[in-house]
């Protein structure tokens, strides 16, 4: 195993990144779906925090590219990958669940009647 490499994969902090980014609206939209709770929406971000980057780090750690045939360059491109996905996993999960939330929570709206054609 090559220990810088497997260093340097596992200190990239690009899912803190993206659940900061995400955090403004993500504690403005739990708090509304916990009812203005003013711990329930700080819990589920920082559970979203613990999950990207957990997530992430299994996802490096299972299929990482660490051994010692493997150039800086392989490595690098293995960890991005498995970064970007472990982001895009997280963060896509985080969204299914609020939007269904979202929609048992929002009344349907009817669509509104098409605009009349002209012939």
């Amino acid at each position: 195993m090559n220990l810088p490499l497997f260093l340097l994969s596992i200190v990239i902090i690009v899912p803190i990144i993206a659940v900061r980014y995400l955090r403004p609206i993500l504690v403005r939209v739990l708090a509304r779906l916990c009812h203005d709770e003013p711990n329930g929406a700080e819990f589920w971000v920082r559970s979203a925090y613990l999950l990207a980057a957990s997530g992430t780090l299994i996802l490096m750690l299972l299929f990482g590219n660490f051994s010692e045939k493997a150039s800086l360059l392989d490595a690098l491109h293995r960890a991005l990958l498995l970064v970007c996905g472990g982001v895009f996993i997280s963060v896509a999960t985080i969204a299914h669940h609020i939007w269904k939330q979202l929609g048992i929570r929002l009344p349907a709206k009817p669509l509104p009647p098409p605009a009349p054609q002209e012939h």
